[in-house]
């Protein structure tokens, strides 16, 4: 019962680890704050780079966007292999069950 119970908290800490990563994202995409005032006046278009030029600064919330993504997917692959643990245990008491009874 070991392995069961091991992969039930592993099956948890990948939920909450991708719930956690989930939620670190949206704030990163949309910080949680006070509703903005929406202005009629036109705003100033930010400035269109260059053809051929190329950017080598990221900001804070692109690094935080890039580490929840990976966070996300490294938590559903760690969800997805603690599911298949359970179907390999499942299988497996089933087949000795099913040699003892026969």
């Amino acid at each position: 019962m070991k392995i069961m119970s091991t992969t039930l908290t592993g099956i948890n800490t990948a939920r909450v680890r991708f719930e956690k990563s989930a939620e670190n994202l949206l704030n990163t995409v949309a910080p949680v704050s006070e509703p903005e005032q929406v202005s009629s006046e036109l705003q100033p278009v930010a400035a269109i780079p260059e053809i051929g030029v190329q950017s080598t600064a990221y900001t804070a919330s692109d690094a935080a966007l890039v580490e929840s993504s990976v966070d996300m997917m490294t938590s559903s692959f760690a969800y997805k292999a603690n599911i298949q643990i359970l179907k390999a245990w499942n299988e497996t008491t089933e087949s000795v069950l099913s040699e003892l009874t026969a």
